[in-house]
């Protein structure tokens, strides 16, 4: 499978995002879809993982999903919170909250 190319992110210093608009639509398993990820985690990587449920929810037009980081340390997990919500205060201070009600 193609995942098991890993060793290119591996050689190449490439630091690998997941985007997973539609887990569990494709296998009907969400555990399965995210068998990918798990392989990465396993194997030491940090990474990002985007996921929207807008559309798996039924929710079109709305943002409703989140960004998942997995860092070695804990050190390193709480400098990058730090950053994201740089970054989020910088875009909007009240995020939309109609999805995470429906959810």
């Amino acid at each position: 499978k193609q995942w098991y190319q890993r060793r290119v992110a591996i050689t190449s210093g490439l630091f690998p995002l997941f985007d997973m608009a539609y887990q569990g639509y494709v296998s009907g398993d969400f555990a399965q879809d995210a068998a990918s990820i798990r392989l990465f985690i396993d194997q030491g990587f940090e990474l990002f993982v985007a996921q929207s449920f807008a559309k798996i929810m039924g929710l079109y037009c709305e943002r409703v999903g989140n960004l998942t980081f997995v860092a070695k340390t804990a050190e390193i997990s709480h400098k990058c919170l730090s950053q994201m919500k740089i970054i989020v205060r910088s875009i909007y201070s009240n995020p939309p909250a109609h999805g995470a009600r429906v959810a």
